[in-house]
């Protein structure tokens, strides 16, 4: 449960990019490596202003986060427990997470790639304090990105202290979606990698944004309210 708890703390700063309707509806399939750990993958299911990311790979059963634009409103299934929390996210806590600042620079290149039928212009962001530098290949048409890179990875939870890099927070509520991330460190070596291997149109059932009906409801509504600014309902 406290790797998905992190997932959630994290998952709120970005809330703002599933606020916009998306102008994709289907599935969109990450592979994700970090270090010498065992690649995992990501799914977004995007659907209007709801939006539903699937973990797999961890080493406790996966799960989901479920992003409700309209109603400001998330949730977190967790498989193996077969529960699920709900909690709603007030305007404080979106103007508290527009109030982040790091050391990082980001910049738009003249570089593009066809990927998987889409045109992706090379960004380059880079971390004056941590000294890393990353390249994110970003596309039109596929609904605004919520973020959820490796400094929360769904493989191995959150790392101590980190959070949300400055380009996943520029996105929010652009049209504008990574196909592929890239970090280096100050040497130039890779680090990390998160690429789309699969992006699929097609109708999705209303049923895969609600939680399964044999899974309880799991209420923290209080405990959040003092972890994080603007939570509770």
């Amino acid at each position: 449960m406290k790797q998905f708890l992190r997932l959630l703390i994290a998952g709120v700063l970005l809330v703002p990019a599933v606020l916009t309707a998306a102008s994709f509806e289907g599935k969109i399939t990450f592979k994700m490596s970090e270090g010498k750990g065992k690649p995992g993958e990501m799914s977004y299911s995007m659907k209007g202003d709801k939006m539903r990311m699937e973990m797999q790979g961890g080493k406790k059963g996966g799960g989901a986060m479920i992003v409700d634009g309209g109603k400001k409103e998330m949730m977190m299934l967790m498989d193996e427990e077969k529960m699920y929390m709900t909690m709603a996210v007030t305007d404080a806590a979106v103007e508290a997470a527009k109030k982040q600042t790091d050391d990082s620079t980001f910049e738009k290149t003249s570089e593009t790639e066809r990927i998987l039928g889409y045109t992706a212009t090379k960004y380059i962001s880079t971390d004056t304090k941590a000294k890393t530098k990353t390249e994110i290949w970003l596309a039109e048409g596929l609904g605004s990105y919520m973020g959820m890179s490796q400094n929360s990875s769904p493989m191995g939870g959150s790392r101590r202290g980190a959070q949300s890099p400055s380009w996943e927070r520029l996105l929010a509520g652009k049209d504008l979606f990574p196909l592929r991330v890239v970090t280096k460190d100050k040497s130039d070596k890779e680090t990390s990698r998160m690429e789309v291997t699969a992006i699929e149109k097609q109708k999705l059932d209303d049923k895969l944004f609600v939680p399964p009906a044999d899974y309880q409801k799991f209420d923290m509504g209080a405990m959040m309210k003092g972890m994080i600014p603007g939570f509770g309902k």
